[in-house]
């Protein structure tokens, strides 16, 4: 009978999760960093599109945010219904993180294939004012 990690691990990868994204939902950052310098792909994404910012990000696992970002992670990457690493975030309500992602040039003008909203949008569902400000001011540099 197999085990919970052999099973877990099996579900991953049916899904399309690579190693560095498990590694990024659970915020174990110091496997970040080791998957990183073997060489994974930072901007792979799953069945769904998702990337490994993503897992991290919905999750609010700062220092892999950041280890993330500091190894080339790509924030404007869309998954297939056209989320971004930034829609995510703005909805959970992490001001640092959506600072993070401002910093590296994140697209504020995205929108959810579906429904169309943006990051802004989601923001101002959840009542994250201060995070709807950074994105109006985001949006009025660009």
């Amino acid at each position: 009978m197999p085990t919970r990690a052999q099973m877990s691990a099996a579900e991953a990868h049916k899904e399309g999760h690579t190693p560095l994204m498990c590694a990024a939902l659970a915020g174990d950052t110091e496997a970040v960093k080791d998957l990183v310098a073997k060489g994974a792909d930072v901007n792979a994404q799953d069945d769904e599109g998702r990337t490994a910012l993503m897992f991290a990000v919905i999750n609010m696992h700062h220092g892999t945010v950041k280890v993330l970002l500091e190894s080339g992670a790509d924030v404007n990457v869309r998954a297939n219904d056209g989320g971004t690493a930034l829609m995510l975030v703005a909805s959970c309500g992490d001001e640092e993180i959506v600072r993070l992602l401002l910093d590296k040039g994140a697209d504020v003008s995205g929108r959810y294939v579906s429904t169309g909203a943006t990051a802004m949008d989601l923001a101002a569902e959840k009542g994250h004012a201060a995070i709807v400000e950074l994105l109006k001011r985001a949006a009025a540099r660009k």
